[in-house]
């Protein structure tokens, strides 16, 4: 939503991608009545058409979505795929000038080429504390600036990379952990931390990237202070309150970027962003594993759905917290059984199958059926970490910058705290 003087027009034009419809909505009539304007727009429509871009330029504050969504259809003769891969942006400038139409936008928007996705409803839902959480943990990292590293990579040849859940099938692998824990390096969610550690198995690293206040509980138990945290800025701030060293990785979150760049730009040094479409740990493991050649990567305790009447296995946080409610009347297996049914659904359904399909692309093994990269587990995997050290820029440049370009995201007292109190 808004064109301006269509620079973003050209550009894509000039560099298209592999996306092939585009809409470009104008509602400042003091725009899309000039005459200037009105000519290029017929010229840009005909360029885009002659490289195979269905390009469209809206008008005004009342379009007809129905009506455009049926040219949209007739022709591109197929109505195939059209809710699936859309994506809506507004220009920051009139996120500000309209609010009401852009917020009028995204409903029509969403109803008519688009259906509501999880990832989209976790966004609403977590956005405000992400970015609250982003930059009040920034300070905590001031008070221990040699606690906390950048991630870039992982890096080796051959290694053995086990990560293991909290599903209850974790119960039944333990004595193959114990036996093989040598041979692998092991990154251990946070809601399974508890159950490896009170059977004295020491995972090389802890995954949290949940930001909720929920995972506190994850790690009420004595935790090995030179084991690592996975985690990222926008994580859970009791995390950074532990003395053990963070390993942030960039999400590409609308601060991570912005940090990246001026990292780039002050330091020299590379951030770079790790895509995780599973949007859960085992997909993030898999992500920042990727760069290790070979890599054989075994997974125990992830089955999204309950197993044996449980939901998770023994030790979790979910222990710590519904503890309370245990009684001889309600289970603590009632209390936690909504956490996950009996069959995989929704998005766990979606990652299941997109693990099944990669188990031979990326060489995933179960645990459970670990015999095809057993004849690897001989030596202890050589792996090597590279990251680097020093402190972001300021907390006020982000947050201007956030109240800035990305306003839905934060909320003005919140703004207001962190640049009264922010330093610099």
């Amino acid at each position: 939503m808004g064109v301006g003087a269509l620079h973003s027009v050209r550009a894509l034009i000039e560099s298209p991608k592999t996306h092939p419809f585009f809409f470009f909505w104008e509602p400042n009539s003091e725009i899309f009545l000039l005459s200037e304007f009105q000519i290029e727009t017929k010229e840009l429509i005909q360029k885009a058409k002659n490289k195979g871009i269905f390009l469209q330029i809206i008008t005004g504050k009342t379009p007809d979505w129905a009506e455009i969504k049926k040219e949209l259809v007739a022709s591109s003769l197929s109505d195939q795929e059209l809710n699936l891969k859309w994506t809506l942006y507004e220009t920051p400038n009139y996120e500000r000038l309209f609010p009401d139409l852009v917020k009028e936008c995204r409903h029509h928007f969403l109803s008519q080429f688009r259906s509501q996705s999880t990832n989209e409803n976790t966004i609403q839902h977590f956005r405000k504390l992400w970015t609250h959480n982003h930059l009040k943990n920034q300070l905590s990292l001031k008070k221990d600036q040699n606690k906390f590293h950048w991630f870039q990579s992982f890096a080796a040849n051959h290694p053995n990379v086990l990560f293991v859940g909290a599903s209850p099938s974790l119960e039944s692998d333990l004595e193959t952990i114990k036996r093989h824990r040598n041979n692998w390096s092991v990154f251990v969610s946070d809601t399974a931390l508890g159950f490896l550690l009170e059977n004295d198995i020491t995972p090389d690293y802890i995954v949290s990237f949940d930001s909720g206040r929920g995972t506190t509980y994850h790690f009420l138990l004595e935790i090995p202070i030179h084991i690592p945290i996975i985690t990222w800025l926008g994580g859970s701030p009791y995390l950074f309150e532990l003395p053990n060293p963070k390993i942030l990785v960039n999400t590409g979150h609308p601060l991570d970027q912005i940090l990246a760049f001026l990292l780039q730009k002050e330091q020299s040094i590379l951030w770079p962003h790790y895509q995780n479409p599973s949007l859960n740990l085992f997909g993030m493991v898999l992500s920042i594993t990727n760069g290790i050649q070979n890599r054989n990567f075994t997974i125990s305790g992830v089955s999204f759905v309950s197993e044996q009447g449980k939901s998770h296995c023994k030790g979790t946080g979910y222990e710590r917290f519904y503890s309370p409610l245990v009684n001889r009347k309600q289970s603590l297996e009632i209390s936690t059984k909504r956490l996950y049914s009996g069959v995989r659904k929704g998005k766990n359904q979606v990652v299941w199958e997109e693990l099944v399909t990669a188990k031979d692309s990326k060489k995933i093994q179960l645990l459970s059926e670990l015999t095809t990269f057993q004849t690897n587990m001989i030596e202890p995997p050589k792996k090597k970490l590279h990251s680097f050290q020093g402190f972001p820029p300021k907390i006020s440049d982000l947050a201007k910058w956030a109240n800035q370009d990305q306003s839905g995201i934060i909320h003005a007292k919140t703004l207001n705290t962190w640049l009264r109190f922010s330093p610099g």
